[in-house]
């Protein structure tokens, strides 16, 4: 019998999970209920009476929610995703992964959108100051909406867009030019919880997604299991 996972999924995952998801439906029947938004936003849904079975989002995010006392099995990791820089098009050359050589690309971009009220934008000021160039960065950034620096890199709006590599490694059109280290620690932890008194279906997709194959999967979409 087919049951329905009522899950909430953060912009950062949003890619992945629509890649992924199809997989899980295909093998079990069962299919997915999806609210989409901003990491800071998903504890707020849920403790305002969302009808929900699973809750992905950072793992502060996720431990306000188990500290209410409403999941079962506490918080449960699911992987990290560095911070990263995409732009258009296509390029054969291997991301930027040194720290001076991410400070002089960023440097060198007119203009970089990124979150204004997500993860990735906290981490990209942490970045900017660990890499001494906030003062640069100054006029050159574009605050956007969740989902916005992408579309605005997509439409030609700005010239590089700062995500979660997740964000950017399942989209086509696109090359993550730099890659931040995970020693900068500017990475997205991502965290998920289940209700207590979920269904099977949830159970079993909370199982699912943490399997080595589906573990496996992510990584080249740009979740990584260990940081």
């Amino acid at each position: 019998m087919s049951e329905t996972v009522k899950i909430v999924v953060p912009v950062a995952l949003k890619e992945i999970f629509e890649i992924i998801a199809p997989s899980f439906t295909s093998a079990t029947g069962h299919g997915f209920e999806s609210a989409i938004m901003l990491n800071p936003e998903v504890p707020a849904h849920i403790t305002g009476g969302a009808d929900w079975s699973i809750a992905l989002s950072n793992p502060v995010y996720i431990d306000q929610i188990v500290a209410a006392g409403d999941c079962d099995g506490g918080t449960r990791m699911l992987g990290s995703a560095p911070l990263a820089f995409a732009v258009r098009g296509h390029e054969d050359a291997p991301a930027l992964r040194e720290p001076h050589l991410i400070a002089d690309f960023l440097r060198a971009a007119e203009s970089i959108g990124i979150t204004e009220l997500g993860t990735s934008g906290a981490q990209f000021a942490r970045l900017a100051e660990r890499l001494w160039i906030t003062r640069e960065m100054q006029g050159k950034l574009r605050l956007l909406p969740g989902g916005g620096p992408m579309k605005a890199l997509l439409a030609g709006e700005v010239d590089v867009a700062g995500l979660p590599l997740s964000n950017i490694a399942p989209v086509e059109g696109v090359t993550p030019r730099a890659i931040c280290p995970f020693e900068l620690g500017v990475h997205i932890d991502l965290a998920f919880c289940v209700r207590a008194g979920a269904n099977a279906a949830t159970r079993s997709f909370a199982a699912w997604i943490t399997s080595p194959d589906v573990v496996e999967r992510m990584r080249p979409l740009g979740v990584l299991k260990d940081a």
